[in-house]
């Protein structure tokens, strides 16, 4: 079985760009697991690409998804079993920190996590790039903290990179793990 790197961060700390630049340019290695929401879709966002977009009934008691997560504001995140394995490409998965202590209950020994630390300033600048409200910012600082607390990343390897690293650094980082 290959890889599950499972990329967690703060809003705005870069994970989704380094995965994009994983599958472009090694779509021979890496594929991106491709998560559900019950969140609307924002501004570029493709259905099947970006997430599954799917209505809150999906997520109640389904057997098939697991990391399941609900928001204080009552959207729902979660991943289908069938996609956290492959025996062809390594996988790529976003993941917020308090899903990594599930994967581990979950009996998932080829995790590598791969941690990006981003500042709260650069953090800001880079979801009012992307063009996020100023009251979906103020949500994620918020949630961001709660969420770091008492993370337990069991015996997984980490990889630890900085959001200001060049994307090649950190590409590169994550290729020597393969």
């Amino acid at each position: 079985m290959k890889r599950l790197f499972v990329f967690v961060g703060d809003g705005g700390s870069g994970k989704t760009t380094i995965i994009a630049e994983l599958t472009r340019k090694h779509p021979d290695k890496f594929i991106k697991v491709v998560t559900c929401t019950s969140r609307p879709m924002r501004g570029k966002e493709v259905d099947t690409e970006d997430y599954n977009f799917l209505p809150k009934s999906y997520f109640v008691n389904n057997p098939d998804l697991v990391l399941v997560k609900r928001t204080d504001n009552g959207k729902y995140y979660g991943t289908r079993k069938k996609d956290l394995r492959s025996s062809t490409h390594n996988l790529l998965l976003t993941l917020r920190f308090a899903g990594i202590s599930k994967l581990a209950n979950l009996g998932f020994s080829n995790v590598v996590i791969v941690r990006i630390s981003i500042s709260k300033t650069l953090k800001i600048d880079r979801m009012r790039g992307r063009n996020d409200t100023e009251e979906m910012i103020a949500d994620r600082l918020k949630f961001d903290d709660l969420d770091k607390a008492d993370v337990d990343y069991g015996t997984f390897p980490i990889i630890d990179l900085k959001a200001t690293d060049t994307l090649y650094e950190k590409v590169e980082r994550i290729l020597r793990e393969c």
